[in-house]
C-alpha cells in the first residue's frame, strides 16, 4: 500500500500465482507494505476465512489495523496537505519519542497511523522512516501521500482491506506458532541476508535465518518464502526437499533516470 523497504509490489502477482486456492487462513509473517496480499488476488481464494497481517514494526502494524477501516483512515489522512516539511518534522519527532521511549500504544490509533503514513510516504523508498530526511518534490512529481489517500477510496482496495481479520505485532516465531494449522498458508519475506540493518523497528539478525528454517521445517501449514540466494540457503532449504522457483526482476531501488535498472533474481521457496 505504501513504499517500504523490501516491498514486493513488482512481483506480487508472480508470487500470488503460486499460492494454493484451498487455503483457509492467509498470514504474512513479515507484512511490510502487504503488497502480495493487495496485488496477488489472495482475497479471491474460495475457502478463505482469515487474513492476518503481522509486522514486528508496531507503527506498521498499527497503520494496517487502521486500514481495516479504509474510509475512516482516508478521512483522517485528508486533513493534512502533503509536502509540508514542518508537519513531517513534527510527526517524525513524535514517532521517534514514542519509539525510543518504548511507549506502548494500542493498535488502531488513527493519529499515529496518519503520522507514520505521512512520514513513510515522504522519504526515499520507505527505508528507515524515523531517520530519513524529508524529500521535497518541488511540485515536479505527485506525492505518494496523495496517492495513498486516493488508493483508499477505490472499491477494490476497500474490499481487500476490509477482509483483513486481524493485525498482529508479533515476533515471527510467535505468529507462525499462533496460526499454524493444516489449512494455513504463510507468505514469508524476511529481511534478506546481510541487509537486516536496513529495516527500522526490527531485531531480526543473521542467526534468525537459521532459526526460521528450523521452525518452517516443523510446521503443519504450507509456506512460500522469498529470498535472494546466499551460500547457506541450500543447506537450510535443500532443493531435494523444497521447491525452488526463480525469476529475474528489475530492482526498484536501482531506478534512475536515463540508466538501465539493475536486475536481481528473486527466489520463491515452497514446501508444497
Amino acid at each position: 500500500m505504501i513504499s517500504y523497504i523490501g516491498g514486493k509490489s513488482r512481483m506480487a502477482k508472480w508470487i500470488g500465482s503460486y499460492i494454493p486456492n484451498d487455503i483457509e487462513t492467509y498470514v504474512e509473517v513479515f507484512g511490510g507494505a502487504f503488497w502480495v496480499y493487495i496485488k496477488g488476488d489472495i482475497h479471491e481464494k474460495p475457502n478463505l476465512k482469515e487474513v492476518i497481517y503481522n509486522d514486528k514494526n508496531r507503527f506498521m502494524a498499527n497503520l494496517f489495523e487502521c486500514m481495516r477501516d479504509p474510509l475512516k483512515l482516508e478521512y483522517e489522512l485528508s486533513k493534512y496537505p502533503s509536502q509540508q516539511k514542518d508537519l513531517f518534522d513534527k510527526f517524525q519527532q513524535n514517532l521517534n519519542t514514542i519509539a525510543k521511549g518504548n511507549c506502548y500504544f494500542k493498535l488502531g490509533d488513527f493519529d499515529l497511523a496518519v503520522q507514520y503514513a505521512y512520514c513513510a510516504t515522504q522519504v526515499f523508498s520507505g527505508s528507515k522512516i524515523l531517520e530519513s530526511k524529508f524529500i521535497d518534490l518541488k511540485g515536479k512529481y505527485g506525492s505518494k501521500y496523495d496517492s495513498l489517500i486516493n488508493r483508499l477510496k477505490k472499491g477494490d482496495i476497500i474490499n481487500k482491506l476490509t477482509k483483513i481479520t486481524d493485525c498482529e505485532n508479533l515476533d515471527y516465531i510467535e505468529v507462525i506458532t499462533k496460526y499454524d494449522s493444516p489449512h494455513t498458508f504463510f507468505y514469508i519475506d524476511p529481511p534478506y541476508w546481510k541487509t537486516e540493518n536496513y529495516y527500522s523497528n526490527h531485531d531480526f539478525d543473521t542467526t534468525d535465518h537459521e532459526m526460521l528454517s528450523i521452525l518452517l521445517n516443523e510446521i503443519r501449514g504450507r509456506f512460500a518464502l522469498s529470498y535472494y540466494d546466499f551460500d547457506m540457503l541450500s543447506m537450510m532449504y535443500p532443493k531435494d526437499e523444497y521447491r525452488w522457483i526463480e525469476k529475474e526482476f528489475s530492482k526498484a531501488a536501482g531506478a534512475q533516470k536515463g540508466k538501465k535498472q539493475n536486475k536481481g533474481t528473486e527466489l520463491l521457496i515452497m514446501n508444497y
